[in-house]
């Protein structure tokens, strides 16, 4: 059993950040009595270590729990990437997976029993590889492998670099198990993108024994599934009060309303990555997902950021009999990408579009259907 000293000492105050704690998080000292190194038997050894405070914000959602109707499956990641394991990018050859990943440590019993008995790896043994140093050999439920080798110094994180991590993914069940671990201890948990995590995506950061910063993840299905708002119909007032190129954001009911040269779209404020809301920047006439980077043009279509995304989700358009622009909350429709007959054109209108609405085909609701 894992005994942890003092106990667990990961790198972050036993609570929130002091008053004088600006929202950005300043650079504190290990010798300030409140901080604590993750796993360092010796205290003093961490003495001159700069490491960061937690924000509130960040502890709170450091502490966030998947709720249990999620139960356990193979952990899903959506991360950086929209393309899923077996797809061809038609790059030709190309790594899909990670095999294995091998770590420093200075201590190889007390950071086996680390990522063992605490992050929950199975250990497979010592000295299976070509490794000569002293080595242990730990496997994830998903078959990659972690390989831990004794080094007679290992350099931790530099101080603010907070994008060199290693990021490890769980199970709804497996994150809770972890989380428990964590109150059993008295850690405090926290995490650094607290204000980039989508819906259904739970997050904690941790310090090993070593000064290795890590990132736990855990996503649960309401992270993938398309989001609703199921607001009704939204009248978005007169359609020819919206010129061609205008963009506005009906912030409630969770879409942007744009007004193409083919006529009107509403799409859907959720990335069609992963649930983070897009934002519109109207200096690149684009909207931007800051949680992963994709990038979509007014009329949805995907144009950087991410690969392999379809469009934005639209919601179906029609118009009152006084010419207003009328959006179905209640109704998403899927598409991989924009063709001018799902833009709704107002009466009177001299666009190439009709309306679209439930159980209408255009030519990419036709794609879509031929890759399903």
């Amino acid at each position: 059993m894992l005994v942890l000293q003092q106990p667990l000492r990961d790198a972050y105050i036993s609570g929130a950040a002091p008053e004088d704690f600006e929202e950005n998080m300043a650079t504190k000292s290990t010798n300030d009595p409140r901080m604590r190194s993750a796993g360092q038997k010796d205290p003093s050894a961490a003495a001159d270590r700069p490491v960061r405070y937690f924000t509130r914000r960040q502890i709170e959602r450091g502490w966030r729990t998947p709720p249990p109707q999620f139960f356990d499956s193979v952990p899903r990641y959506g991360g950086h990437s929209g393309m899923q394991i077996g797809e061809p990018s038609g790059k030709g050859i190309e790594a899909q997976r990670l095999s294995h990943l091998v770590l420093g440590v200075s201590d190889l019993d007390y950071s086996e029993e680390y990522y063992r008995d605490f992050l929950g790896m199975d250990l497979r043994g010592r000295g299976l590889t070509a490794e000569s140093a002293p080595h242990s050999l730990l496997q994830m439920n998903t078959g990659q492998y972690l390989v831990l080798v004794q080094e007679d110094e290992v350099s931790p994180q530099p101080a603010g670099k907070n994008g060199y991590h290693h990021a490890f993914s769980m199970t709804p069940s497996q994150y809770r198990a972890l989380l428990d671990r964590c109150r059993e201890k008295g850690l405090q948990l926290g995490v650094y993108r607290a204000q980039f995590l989508i819906d259904g995506e739970y997050t904690m950061n941790l310090i090993d024994p070593d000064g290795h910063h890590l990132e736990i993840n855990c996503f649960t299905e309401e992270a993938f599934e398309p989001t609703v708002p199921d607001l009704g119909m939204v009248d978005c007032g007169p359609a020819d009060q919206y010129k061609v190129g205008a963009v506005k954001l009906f912030k409630e009911a969770e879409f942007y309303l744009v007004r193409t040269k083919e006529g009107f779209l509403a799409n859907s404020r959720w990335c069609s990555h992963l649930n983070g809301r897009v934002v519109y920047e109207p200096a690149h006439w684009r909207f931007h997902c800051p949680y992963h980077g994709a990038e979509f043009d007014r009329q949805g279509n995907c144009v950087a950021g991410q690969p392999y995304l379809s469009a934005l989700r639209l919601h179906p358009i029609s118009f009152s009999d006084a010419g207003n622009v009328l959006v179905d909350t209640g109704t998403i429709i899927e598409r991989p990408c924009f063709s001018p007959e799902q833009a709704a054109d107002p009466p009177g209108g001299t666009g190439q579009s009709r309306k679209l609405g439930p159980g209408s085909e255009s030519a990419s609701d036709k794609q879509l259907a031929a890759r399903t």
